[in-house]
């Protein structure tokens, strides 16, 4: 039977102990997800800057082009961009299978963590 507030206290600091513990795993999978997702947010917002930038230097370009030599310079130069931009997307393919490697270790932790506790605790 509780008899005291001492024992009370004792016993909801028990219970807090007991959540926090049950609840790390969640928190920690929480922090990884938010993490990842700004990530990805900002290699899409950078890769959308970097296309915005090339489609508007391509299009002052070719406002610029006035004759037929300026032409075939345009059209030289847009294949040059052409390259440029695709290469922009294999360093973003990279850069999110990098991602990606790293959010799938940081979870494999943190499940291999909780079954060392739950292991434990059993035993």
């Amino acid at each position: 039977a509780i008899q005291t507030e001492r024992d009370l206290a004792m016993i909801d600091k028990q219970i807090v102990a007991a959540f926090e513990e049950s609840a790390a795993p969640m928190f920690a999978l929480n922090k990884i997800a938010l993490s990842y997702t700004e990530k990805l947010i900002e290699l899409n917002l950078s890769g959308l800057s970097k296309q915005a930038d090339a489609a508007f230097a391509g299009w002052r370009e070719a406002l610029a082009v006035k004759d037929a030599d300026a032409v075939k310079e345009y059209l030289a130069r847009q294949g040059e961009a052409a390259r440029d931009v695709i290469g922009g997307y294999v360093a973003d393919a990279k850069a999110v299978a990098e991602l990606n490697q790293e959010v799938a270790n940081d979870v494999r932790k943190v499940v291999e963590e909780s079954i060392t506790k739950a292991s434990k605790l059993a035993a």
